[in-house]
């Protein structure tokens, strides 16, 4: 079965297997962004919606479980 968020669930597993990381806004980009129909990659970078700097806040506080959240959306399936 399809996910509704395959760029999040790619990009999760390439972090928590160690290919990936978080070390810059592109990669929150990617993580966070990848599946939202008004993102267009380059096209208005320096603006943030209200759930990326809420994720992304999280993530950096380790307070959003990526594994966990990955879990969640293999339920669904």
């Amino acid at each position: 079965m399809a996910t509704d968020f395959p760029a999040f669930e790619k990009k999760a597993r390439e972090i928590l297997e160690g290919a990936s990381g978080l070390n810059g806004i592109e990669d929150y980009r990617e993580l966070l962004c990848g599946d939202c129909p008004f993102y267009h990659h380059g096209e208005e970078e320096n603006e943030e919606c209200g759930s990326f700097r809420l994720l992304k806040a999280l993530l950096e506080r380790g307070a959003f479980d990526l594994e966990g959240a990955l879990r969640e959306l293999g339920k669904g399936r």
